[in-house]
């Protein structure tokens, strides 16, 4: 194995870490305070009151891996979208370290993290550049190999259009009792969507 493709298993290795550590860490700290609903609060309350320092390192953290992530993912892309695409999966990165970094800053007397402007600026841009990404992915790969990334490119595709309708309903439900449920869908579309693709890279690198 050359270093490029041990280089480029480190960036794959990335997304495929990032959403599985982001969920058990999600789940360990939901567990830990009991008053914590899964239906009602969002994923971004954890990161205010007892033990929130985990879901901000948390988010800290998933940031870095998806900015690794990004790179590999720009590296096997072609054409000029597939290093959009690194560029966007960046921002998206960068935007979910703010995200922890804005509910560190906030104040010991919030409670929703719906309540923190700066924390749901970063993060509209966060779900913004990862649906992007999405279809650039999609349209970088219009001419790709098929032999070599098969249905990747219509899963692709699927996923970001999947992102957008629950996006709606997610905007739809925000002051409702179950915007908790409707969060968690988004963002497991798009979670999978970085998982699979992590995936995909990794088993490229054995090509």
């Amino acid at each position: 194995m050359t270093n490029e493709n041990k280089r480029q298993r480190i960036f794959a290795i990335c997304g495929i870490i990032a959403p599985i550590l982001f969920t058990i860490l999600v789940i360990i700290e939901s567990i830990l305070r009991p008053e914590y609903s899964q239906i009602f609060n969002d994923v971004s309350d954890l990161g205010l009151g007892s033990y929130s320092l985990i879901q901000n390192l948390n988010f800290i953290v998933f940031g870095i891996l998806s900015i690794g992530f990004a790179i590999g993912l720009g590296k096997m892309l072609p054409y000029r979208a597939g290093k959009a695409t690194k560029w966007l999966v960046t921002i998206f990165g960068l935007c979910i370290i703010l995200a922890g970094v804005t509910l560190m800053f906030s104040g010991n007397r919030v409670i929703y993290a719906k309540d923190v402007v700066s924390h749901g600026l970063v993060s509209a841009i966060a779900f913004l550049t990862i649906i992007a990404a999405q279809f650039l992915t999609w349209q970088s790969l219009r001419r790709a190999e098929n032999a070599l990334w098969k249905r990747y490119r219509t899963y692709s595709l699927i996923s970001g259009i999947l992102s957008i309708l629950t996006l709606v309903l997610l905007s739809y439900t925000q002051f409702e009792p179950y915007h908790g449920a409707t969060e968690r869908l988004f963002i497991a579309v798009w979670m999978v969507w970085i998982e699979i693709t992590g995936l995909k890279l990794y088993s490229l690198t054995r090509n």
